[in-house]
């Protein structure tokens, strides 16, 4: 072939290329699965924070004398229950104790104290413990209390032998058939009956 002739393949070859669709020159790339959305953290200030993790830290150090319990050798009984969940932007600490006194904490440095002066609040504050009362069994022996990992829920049980509780997953505990929903619903029943009160 000559020279000339070489050229004019060349330059035929490449207008021919131009002329093809995109779609025939490459293969398409293969769709990428979605992306889960990425949960950005809330930004609480200093304050809000120290504040909030005092407030928990009153109720884990609550003590049965403090909630009128008496202790009773060889028996293990509720006096507190602390439920810890996902609520908007804020991490929740919903707590009842056996004498009828609730509270509810926010991350954000919010909070709602004093519920056994509204009769629904401490209804639901002395339901609460007494269900976990007959769910010791799901409840094992814990020596710390972290806060839950995100989409999750803690469940906590201050009792006369010591600390209980246990960690899971926000959508399985949701179900109404799972062991732990009683003790969820528990504690979402008394941030409803703070919000009903005004409080």
């Amino acid at each position: 072939m000559s020279l000339k002739s070489r050229a004019l393949a060349a330059v035929l070859l490449a207008a021919c290329s131009a002329a093809l669709p995109a779609a025939a020159q490459e293969p398409p790339a293969a769709p990428s699965a979605p992306k889960p959305p990425v949960r950005k953290p809330p930004t609480l200030s200093p304050a809000s924070l120290e504040r909030y993790l005092a407030l928990r830290e009153v109720a884990f150090s609550t003590r049965p004398e403090d909630v009128e319990v008496q202790a009773k050798p060889g028996q293990e009984d509720v006096y507190g229950v602390i439920v810890e969940f996902e609520e908007g932007d804020a991490l929740v600490t919903a707590v009842g104790f056996a004498s009828g006194d609730a509270s509810v904490y926010f991350s954000t440095g919010a909070g709602k104290i004093g519920g056994r002066r509204e009769a629904l609040v401490a209804a639901a504050a002395r339901s609460l413990v007494a269900q976990a009362q007959v769910q010791l069994a799901d409840l094992p022996s814990s020596a710390q209390y972290p806060t839950p990992d995100p989409g999750h829920v803690r469940v906590y049980a201050l009792t006369t032998a010591g600390l209980r509780g246990v960690e899971e997953d926000r959508i399985a505990i949701e179900t109404a058939t799972d062991r732990l929903n009683p003790l969820f619903e528990g504690a979402r029943k008394i941030l409803s009956e703070f919000r009903d009160a005004g409080q």
